[in-house]
């Protein structure tokens, strides 16, 4: 007599036991929950005071404008980026923490702006401020 059938040899599971896939997943779940706050206390940043950032901001930004057809103006008149550049180092060597202001067209294309934040950068200016008019409702 067969103690099993042939039927029982051959068949295969019909049904996956997830329960050991759940256990495991929350586990992973609740150690990294756990963990991440740590990682984030241990972070070393050195965030500025109230006081170091007033000592540090320019009084008086430089404004500068840009139409849409990618035209500089400063001081309400139209200047090309050479002089702009003689300027901009002059007042760099003044005041190291200058703050530029850019009052842009709102059509004015990226194509445009990109190049110019580039060229600000390359001349050292770290603070360069967007200007907008609020909406007003």
């Amino acid at each position: 007599m067969k103690k099993f059938s042939d039927r029982w040899r051959y068949s295969s599971f019909s049904e996956l036991n997830v329960t050991p896939m759940l256990d495991f997943a929350f586990s992973l779940l609740i150690i990294f929950l756990i963990t991440t706050p740590l990682f984030e206390q241990n972070l070393d940043i050195a965030l500025p005071t109230l006081d170091s950032q007033q000592q540090n901001a320019s009084p008086h930004p430089l404004v500068i404008q840009i139409n849409k057809m990618g035209k500089i103006f400063f001081n309400d008149r139209p200047i090309d980026k050479k002089e702009l550049e003689v300027i901009l180092l002059e007042r760099i060597n003044k005041d190291p923490h200058l703050t530029v202001s850019l009052k842009m067209d709102k059509d004015t294309r990226y194509e445009e702006f990109l190049p110019f934040m580039e060229f600000l950068e390359k001349l050292g200016i770290k603070r360069i401020g967007l200007v907008h008019i609020p909406n007003e409702k």
